[in-house]
């Protein structure tokens, strides 16, 4: 869900727009400055000492051997660290494929650790264990050593992640089962990815197991390794593999493995081993030794000290398209550890599948006196393939609709009119006359702003029905990737919608007297629009207090129904906005968080010149790239109602586009997260009919013979 909004002053306020939110707060802007993919790089001289003081021309990124352009860099070490992403340290304790004298060991190492510097922990800390039938964790992370050491201690953990199998799983556990290890081990590392995902900044996660068998797919295939991949990368998950007590064999040489998987036939068991998933994760294989807490120390000790690059990957031709990621840096003797590998989606950008024909306003009349004779599938059909190159009046659609037949021609061709509410009229109705002295200018704009401080506060307590026509792209399927753009981005109708809007003392209320359509995906983007009766035509005295930087110039005439109007541009810059785009919601944790920023804003304001009275205003956001919503238009036009004896100028229109990123809801390693669909667009075309004024009348009759 998205709205707008306007600060309110006096009695005047905007169009509500529940597509995106525009309103005055005093939070933070959101940093979009960051690219789409973000590597954690740990920078380490001869010693294993990190390399401290280097800038972003120090490094390069090669993206499948092709030098990538840096979106932002940081240095993330203890002096320039940001302390509202601090770095974690996760320990995992697998007593699952520990045995019972190694996990023994395990335990009182990791103890260790936590006690030192009397349980002062210098990141904050997490502790998983996994079992046979069950992931636990800790509540939070937490820099008390000592209380998470007594955890380790007592066997068990205060929170349960989840918990699967039995009696009969178990057993087949102790029996020496490697496919059901593999997945529980799986299951448990993917949890603590999305677990992780859900917390800022970087995580050292550091298993102390000998890891997985890896002879035994389980579960994995290339879907699975695509999503390990992603996953640990958003997590921003440097994984560590410790082995708990004496010496061991491994099963196989990893380093064989850490390779590239491009394709579905490229996916061999050992991909999803613990060791090849931690070199890929620029993480580390620590090698064996009998004192752990030093080696989970030397994990730990420099989690602080990284630079993270973020970049945007070029526009994927499909879904999984793989890419091999190597970061250098110019620098003599050093060592470098960054994610190797990511897999690029379409739906990282927006994609418009099918381009529409463009057409003129004359162009659609001919085609249309053309259609009278077919059926009213076909000019449907036709219709919704074409796109206006310019704006189509509500005189000029009120004589063609008549040339229109059938419900489905009707609504295509509604659709393609409200497409066209911020183009440019056609030239004939655009006269040719010259533009007014800037003196003459600033007095159209005094005239307005005096409509606006005398008029607009002198309205009369009104009620009028509002009726909302809602457009959405057909809903996703029950297979339908969240990968690719869907095929079919066609607008569709829903139910209307009617609303008694209600004017009292100046304030807006509402009351609904239809059901509103229900959305079987509560997880998709809907588009609700309010009406109300001032302010959006406020916005003029709004730029006008938007700071030096904003601006209003003369844009044009245009010949309207009420006479020749006047035409002013208007825009405003993110530093000088009253306006903040709230977009609902973030796909990861549960599709509940929203996402603020404050943002650049463009349209057109139209006058009449003489008056000063409003009868059409356009309000465009100007988004900054990488967010989960692109578009966000608005316009509302006024015109002459008559209630009673007098005539008032109201809203009798509007029209609101929005185009945003669907979440999806997905469910892996028992658990269930959110990713970002792709984009979809949403439309509402709204009309504003029955005016009525609230008053009471009385008569006082005289000669009136008493009631007995």
């Amino acid at each position: 869900m998205r709205s707008l909004r306007v600060p309110v002053r006096a009695v005047l306020c905007l169009c509500l727009l529940d597509a995106f939110c525009i309103l005055v707060s005093a939070g933070a802007e959101p940093d979009f400055s960051d690219g789409l993919v973000r590597l954690d790089v740990v920078v380490n001289d001869q010693s294993g000492n990190p390399v401290k003081g280097l800038k972003s021309e120090h490094f390069t990124l090669l993206d499948n051997g092709q030098p990538q352009k840096l979106v932002s860099f940081r240095a993330s070490d203890e002096a320039t660290g940001r302390p509202d992403q601090p770095a974690e340290i996760v320990l995992v304790i697998d007593a699952l494929n520990l045995s019972s004298q190694q996990l023994a060991v395990a335990e009182r190492e990791a103890e260790k650790y936590l006690r030192q510097d009397q349980g002062r922990l210098a990141y904050p800390t997490m502790i998983y264990r996994l079992t046979d039938s069950s992931l636990s964790a800790s509540l939070q992370p937490s820099t008390d050593g000592n209380a998470l050491a007594e955890q380790v201690a007592a066997g068990s953990d205060p929170r349960q992640v989840w918990r699967t199998g039995g009696r009969e799983q178990a057993s087949l556990f102790r029996a020496g089962h490697s496919m059901e290890r593999n997945e529980s081990s799986l299951d448990a590392l993917g949890s603590i990815a999305i677990e992780a995902r859900r917390r800022p900044g970087r995580k050292v996660v550091v298993w102390i197991g000998p890891g997985w068998p890896a002879d035994n797919v389980g579960n994995s295939s290339f879907d699975e390794i695509v999503e390990f991949s992603t996953r640990l990368r958003e997590a921003r998950i440097s994984l560590y593999s410790v082995t708990a007590g004496g010496n061991q064999k491994r099963e196989f040489a990893y380093e064989d493995f850490v390779k590239s998987v491009r394709i579905p036939k490229d996916a061999a068991p050992q991909d999803m081993a613990l060791e090849v998933l931690s070199a890929k994760s620029g993480g580390r294989v620590m090698p064996v030794a009998s004192n752990l807490s030093e080696l989970i120390e030397k994990c730990a000790a420099h989690a602080g000290d990284y630079y993270s690059l973020t970049f945007d990957p070029p526009r994927a031709a499909r879904a999984d398209e793989y890419h091999e990621l190597e970061v250098t840096v110019d620098k003599p003797d050093v060592s470098v550890r960054a994610n190797s590998e990511y897999y690029d989606q379409p739906t990282f950008y927006d994609q418009i599948t099918a381009p529409r024909e463009q057409i003129t306003v004359d162009q659609l009349q001919q085609l249309l006196e053309s259609l009278r004779s077919t059926s009213d599938s076909e000019a449907a059909r036709r219709l919704s393939d074409l796109e206006l190159t310019n704006r189509l009046s509500r005189t000029r659609m009120e004589k063609m609709k008549y040339l229109v037949r059938g419900r489905k021609a009707n609504e295509e061709f509604q659709l393609l009119a409200d497409r066209s509410a911020f183009l440019l009229p056609p030239a004939d109705e655009i006269p040719s006359v010259a533009a007014p002295s800037i003196h003459d200018q600033r007095l159209m704009l005094e005239r307005t702003l005096q409509y606006l401080h005398d008029t607009i506060p002198s309205l009369p307590d009104l009620f009028a029905t509002r009726t909302t026509v809602g457009y959405l792209e057909p809903a996703p399927k029950q297979d339908q990737s969240w990968k690719i753009p869907a095929t079919d981005q066609s607008l569709h109708p829903l139910a209307p919608e009617s609303v008694t809007v209600l004017i009292r003392n100046s304030q807006e209320t509402t009351e609904k007297t239809a059901q509103s359509h229900k959305h079987t995906n509560p997880r998709r983007q809907s588009l609700t629009t309010e009406g109300t009766f001032g302010p959006m035509i406020a916005i003029v005295a709004i730029v006008g207090a938007a700071g030096p930087h904003s601006q209003i110039t003369w844009s044009r005439w245009e010949q309207t129904p009420e006479g020749q109007l006047a035409v002013f541009r208007f825009t405003v810059p993110s530093e000088s906005s009253h306006f903040e785009t709230r977009y609902c919601c973030l796909a990861d944790p549960d599709g509940t968080v929203p996402l603020n920023s404050m943002s650049a804003y463009h349209g057109e304001i139209t006058i009449d010149p003489e008056s000063g009275t409003v009868f059409r205003v356009t309000a465009q956001t100007d988004l900054p790239p990488r967010m989960p919503i692109s578009r966000s238009d608005v316009a509302v036009e006024y015109g002459p109602i008559s209630i009673g004896t007098r005539t008032y100028i109201c809203p009798v229109r509007s029209v609101s586009i929005s185009r945003s990123r669907v979440d999806r809801l997905l469910h892996q390693w028992k658990m269930s997260f959110g990713v970002y669909g792709p984009f979809e667009s949403a439309l509402n075309a709204v009309t504003f009919s029955d005016y009525h004024q609230f008053r009471s009348e009385h008569r006082i009759l005289t000669d009136v013979p008493p009631t007995p």
